[in-house]
């Protein structure tokens, strides 16, 4: 279990500070929202974020709420205990918990690392529809008004078919950007590179978009990462 909460809370931290706090800064934030059990000091602080130890159940319950994370992943049956010692599995009911135990391990783990890239990150399927989003990308998705809080612009959503309905200001841009997208899922040895201006309200901004794909047995992602840029390497030679 232990394992469990540290991958959990670990990538809690990021998606809520940006990075792995401080001891003292996780002591002081978390002691502001703990009314239940006795303030935690630094090196209990410490010893969470190490892995280390594990919080009982009164200060868990806390973290959980206030980190959003996942309380069916942090208290899973032991079956996957049993895996990770190599136990035989008995059923194929066990073997299914043991496999989609494994999956979310290995999504929380591709989670906090791209939450650790600053540039605006999205990860596709083949089909253009968004699987994974980093911090960044969710924080500018909920400040643009046309993506509805960002629900127009995180998982789940088809990125392809937002760009290629764009209409106005940028819209060129944005099914340049489909289109390359399309090349690259379809041949995901290739690589788009484009520089491009989004103003709004008065603000001047540029932006590298970058495109490239990756491919794991017969699974094709897509991954597109948007790079603040200043004007002048904006009017650079693309």
């Amino acid at each position: 279990m232990i394992e469990r909460f540290h991958l959990a809370f670990r990538a809690g931290l990021i998606n809520r500070f940006g990075e792995i706090p401080t001891a003292s800064k996780l002591a002081i934030e978390f002691n502001l929202r703990n009314f239940q059990s006795k303030p935690i000091s630094r090196e209990t602080a410490r010893k969470w974020i190490n892995g280390q130890s594990i919080p009982e159940t009164t200060r868990l319950k806390t973290l959980i709420a206030w980190l959003d994370l996942d309380a069916s992943f942090i208290y899973s049956t032991t079956v996957t205990e049993k895996a990770s010692i190599h136990v035989a599995i008995e059923s194929e009911q066990d073997r299914a918990k043991v496999d989609a135990y494994g999956r979310r391990k290995i999504e929380m783990l591709a989670q906090a690392a791209l939450n650790f890239v600053t540039p605006l990150a999205a990860v596709l399927n083949s089909e253009g529809v968004i699987i994974l989003v980093n911090s960044a990308w969710r924080s500018a998705a909920m400040l643009y008004p046309k993506l509805k809080g960002g629900s127009l612009g995180c998982e789940g959503v088809n990125y392809l078919a937002v760009c290629e309905k764009a209409m106005g200001p940028g819209s060129e841009e944005a099914n340049k950007v489909a289109r390359s997208i399309r090349a690259v899922i379809a041949e995901n040895t290739k690589t788009f590179t484009s520089k491009y201006p989004c103003h709004s309200n008065g603000d001047k901004r540029w932006f590298e978009v970058k495109v490239s794909a990756y491919k794991h047995f017969d699974d094709v992602c897509c991954v597109v990462i948007h790079m603040p840029i200043t004007e002048a390497t904006f009017k650079k030679k693309n």
